[in-house]
């Protein structure tokens, strides 16, 4: 019988961003912002999802969920460091990108609270941004417009996070399912831990955005602040199209998996240079 291998693999990067544009998407303030405001949340949340899942590894015991959990730590791992060496280039740039982490810092206390203080909400919180981050990842693979907008020294960056977060998407929520099980309880702490974890992600997101144009003098832009505000939440904004998606994950029975992105993985890896 062959080992096991993981279903997707881990792809060391190391990536360079001295040549970065002060606004590097669409060089315009409010769009290079908002992907500023992402990229100042992930290594603090990478790190919490990895060590959510891997606190409660030793109680998997399918052989393929377990290759695939330490698949989902090495590309978490990686997307941490990335995002992290980004963020040193923007602090140069001379924003305060350690402000803004130690925000996100204190967003993820919440989960010290003893009401949310215990592994399988930890869990929970990750299995529900997982889901967040795998379909706002598709929508943007899907939105080619948005991604020739992206200087070409960022774009590898944000294909590479994106096809990984894909490909790992439903890593989260398989283990726990076997490990808690599909029960009533279960789903309705899902649900509940979903609906909090999307009001803190938002008023993260839109108070970095504000913050990141403050520093940059462009707060009084109004003309970047409404091009922006329609390229996310206009008819065919990026947060408004993944709305049918987000519900989704409030139907009993439902699977991330239900959303196949096959086909764009296969697309992106193709137009990356990425192996399966």
């Amino acid at each position: 019988m062959s080992a096991v291998a993981p279903s997707f693999p881990v792809r060391r990067q190391d990536f360079d961003f001295t040549e970065v544009p002060r606004h590097w998407v669409a060089n315009d303030p409010f769009m290079t912002h908002i992907f500023n405001a992402l990229s100042a949340l992930f290594p603090d949340g990478e790190r919490f999802f990895v060590a959510s899942v891997r606190a409660v590894r030793e109680k998997v015991e399918d052989p393929q969920l377990q290759k695939d959990i330490g698949a989902f730590i090495g590309q978490e791992a990686m997307h941490a460091k990335e995002h992290g060496n980004f963020n040193a280039g923007a602090i140069n740039e001379g924003f305060d990108i350690p402000k803004l982490e130690g925000w996100t810092r204190k967003f993820l206390s919440v989960a010290n609270l003893r009401i949310f203080n215990n592994q399988r909400t930890h869990l929970a919180a990750t299995v529900a941004l997982e889901h967040f981050t795998g379909i706002l990842s598709a929508q943007l693979l899907k939105r080619e417009d948005v991604v020739e907008m992206i200087d070409p020294s960022m774009r590898d960056l944000w294909a590479w996070h994106c096809i990984e977060e894909n490909e790992h998407k439903a890593v989260a929520f398989d283990t726990f399912e076997q490990i808690y099980g599909k029960g009533i309880a279960n789903y309705a702490l899902r649900m509940g831990i979903m609906a909090l974890a999307t009001v803190l992600i938002m008023i993260a997101i839109h108070a970095f955005v504000v913050e990141l144009m403050r520093e940059d003098k462009e707060l009084g832009n109004l003309k970047s602040w409404a091009k922006g505000l329609n390229r996310f939440w206009g008819s065919r904004g990026i947060f408004t199209r993944i709305i049918p998606e987000y519900l989704d994950y409030f139907r009993p029975g439902f699977h991330p998996w239900d959303h196949d992105t096959n086909f764009l993985l296969k697309k992106w890896r193709k137009q990356v240079g990425f192996s399966a």
